[in-house]
């Protein structure tokens, strides 16, 4: 997994690529939301248009970022989440934790 870092005025966006499930990728995940709330920008938004597969690894990723941005009073956004991503979310039934857009310029927007 590739973890990109895009900040706009007042959001963070961080674009995730390739098969989300490796553990020691999540230390780029977890440091991109720390900074982000760290700066006060406590919008963050995932981007997952790129994502091919997620893990239980994965999901524990997001849902701890969820977590994270959450307590410390900001937001957390997936953005393009495929449909394959998107059905293992609701076969676990996280699929009502996250805000979810079609689009990071929808994500954005809200």
């Amino acid at each position: 997994m590739k973890v990109h870092i895009n900040e706009t005025v007042n959001a963070i966006v961080i674009k995730l690529e390739g098969e989300m499930m490796l553990g020691y990728e999540a230390n780029d995940f977890h440091e991109a939301i720390q900074s982000s709330l760290e700066n006060n920008k406590k919008n963050i938004i995932v981007d997952m248009c790129e994502v091919k597969f997620i893990s239980s690894w994965g999901i524990g990723i997001l849902i701890h970022g969820y977590t994270t941005a959450t307590n410390a009073g900001g937001s957390f956004k997936l953005a393009c989440v495929p449909g394959n991503i998107n059905e293992t979310f609701k076969k676990i039934k996280i699929d009502s934790i996250f805000q979810q857009y079609n689009s990071v310029e929808e994500a954005l927007k809200n």
